[in-house]
C-alpha cells in the first residue's frame, strides 16, 4: 500500500513505471486512469493524459522531465510536457503500418513497445510486436532510419520488447522471444549480443 490511490481508484495491469528529477513516481497502467503521478512518499498527486491512451506499454522520462508514453494499442509514442501537455506525436493514432501512410507520409508503428534517447536527443523506438525493428528519429521527431526485421540472425528480432541507451550511446535492445539483448551503435551497426538471460521484458 505504498502508493496511496484515490478512493475508488485501482490500477489496471501496470506496464511502465518511471521517476522524474524530483523523485516523483509515474505509473502507466491499463486501468481507467492510465497515467498517474505520486510523490516520493507515495502520495497521489494527479492523473495525466486522461482519454489519450488505449493500451499502456512503455514509459520513460527524459532529462528535462518530459514524459514519454508508448501505446501498443493505438500505435503511438507521445511526448508530454511535465505539465502533461502533448508536445510530440510519433505515429498515427489507431493506424498500424510498416512505414508510411500515403496520404500524410508519416512513419508508422505496429504495436510499439518502448522508447529511449541518446545524448544528442535522438529518439529510438522498439517497434515491437509486428514490425520487429528499431526506428530512429531526431530530437524534433524527424525520421532518420530503421533497422531490423523478423528473424533470429544478428540485427534481426523476434519481438524487440525494450530499448535503452548507455552513456556511450550504445543501443541495447531486449530481443525478447530470441532470449537475448542485442547491442548496436547509434547508427544501428551490430556490436555484440548477450544470451542465456531468459526473456528481457525491460531494460534499464
Amino acid at each position: 500500500d505504498f502508493l496511496a490511490l484515490p478512493a475508488g481508484t485501482n490500477f489496471g495491469e501496470v506496464a511502465g513505471i518511471a521517476l522524474n528529477s524530483k523523485g516523483h513516481i509515474f505509473v502507466f497502467n491499463r486501468g481507467a486512469k492510465p497515467l498517474m503521478e505520486f510523490d516520493g512518499s507515495g502520495k497521489f498527486v494527479r492523473t495525466l493524459g486522461d482519454g489519450l491512451f488505449k493500451s499502456a506499454h512503455g514509459l520513460r522520462i527524459d532529462s528535462k522531465d518530459n514524459i514519454w508514453t508508448v501505446d501498443v494499442g493505438s500505435h503511438l509514442v507521445l511526448k508530454l510536457s511535465p505539465e502533461g501537455r502533448v508536445l510530440m506525436v510519433l505515429g498515427k493514432i489507431n493506424w498500424a503500418g510498416e512505414f508510411s501512410e500515403p496520404r500524410y507520409g508519416l512513419p508508422l508503428f505496429n504495436e510499439p513497445t518502448d522508447v529511449a534517447f541518446n545524448s544528442s536527443g535522438d529518439i529510438f523506438v522498439s517497434d515491437g510486436y509486428k514490425n520487429s525493428r528499431v526506428m530512429k528519429f531526431d530530437k524534433n521527431g524527424k525520421f532518420i532510419k530503421s533497422w531490423g526485421k523478423k528473424g533470429a540472425a544478428q540485427s534481426e528480432f523476434n519481438l524487440p520488447h525494450a530499448i535503452a541507451i548507455d552513456a556511450k550511446n550504445l543501443v541495447y535492445v531486449g530481443d525478447r522471444e530470441n532470449k537475448r539483448i542485442q547491442i548496436f551503435d547509434a547508427e544501428g551497426n551490430f556490436i555484440k549480443e548477450w544470451t542465456h538471460i531468459g526473456y528481457p521484458y525491460g531494460i534499464t
